[in-house]
């Protein structure tokens, strides 16, 4: 497989995606998953910016299957990330395999959500779909760094459920 890491990051690309992220999981380019950021002009320029030499491409959640396939099918790597867990959510949904583990990076504060960590805000949209993606099986896995503890989804879920 070559999608060298699947993650959930609400700023997508940024200084700590191409300076610690691709040092950890070196890739040759970054597949972007998100309605949202596929149809805001000025975000695609920002993003294409931060990414500096590497390939980057900006997809829809229909044009998303296909292009993760392709990513798959290559002898490249890339990551695979978008802004919410429900896009991970929707793909896991409409059957599309990207691998076994989803890391999440920072889900920063917002009206609705608690705070679960430092760099960790869920409301219950977040939360259904990452209940939607563990029961497919994939392991979810909480990272700010590639050299920070893994929190996993169970003792998320627990402190969420404990806020309720």
């Amino acid at each position: 497989m070559s999608i060298s890491v699947v993650r959930v990051d609400d700023r997508v690309i940024h200084g700590q995606t191409m300076t610690r992220w691709t040092k950890a999981y070196p890739v040759d380019g970054i597949l972007v998953v998100g309605d949202n950021i596929a149809h805001d002009s000025l975000r695609r320029k920002v993003l294409k910016a931060a990414a500096n030499n590497l390939k980057i491409g900006i997809y829809t959640l229909d044009e998303a299957p296909n292009k993760i396939q392709k990513g798959i099918d290559s002898k490249k790597k890339f990551f695979l990330i978008s802004d919410s867990p429900q896009t991970f959510s929707k793909l896991i949904s409409s059957g599309v395999n990207f691998g076994s583990v989803l890391n999440v990076g920072p889900m920063n504060t917002r009206e609705g959500a608690k705070i679960l960590g430092r760099t960790v805000a869920i409301d219950q949209n977040d939360y259904d779909a990452f209940e939607n993606i563990n029961n497919h099986g994939i392991d979810i896995q909480f990272q700010l760094l590639p050299d920070d503890e893994i929190r996993h989804w169970p003792s998320m879920k627990s402190k969420y459920d404990a806020l309720a």
